[in-house]
């Protein structure tokens, strides 16, 4: 039985939850989602591939002030890091709080 990998963490700006699985259904052989959010505000990004979109393709990108779109998936790590790279570019700095 696969064990799933999952985080959930309070970040500057709200909070992140990480899951990801092993699941050979999926194109990408994981079954994931990666979301940063405001408790009171919602959602500000997620990646995730829960659906298979016909204009957004297996992976998806949805931000909170801008249009979802489809994201490259070259492997889990990767993917993860990027998706973090960017909650820390759209996560409130000293100088903004």
């Amino acid at each position: 039985m696969a064990h799933p990998l999952e985080l959930n963490r309070a970040v500057p700006g709200g909070r992140i939850e990480v899951f990801a699985i092993r699941d050979e259904s999926y194109a990408s052989g994981w079954f994931y989602r990666f979301q940063y959010y405001h408790p009171d505000d919602g959602e500000i990004l997620r990646y995730d591939n829960a659906h298979n979109d016909d204009t957004l393709g297996t992976h998806h990108r949805h931000i909170r002030f801008g249009d979802d779109t489809e994201i490259e998936f070259h492997s889990l790590v990767v993917h993860l890091t990027r998706f973090l790279n960017e909650v820390g570019e759209l996560a409130p700095s000293e100088d903004t709080q």
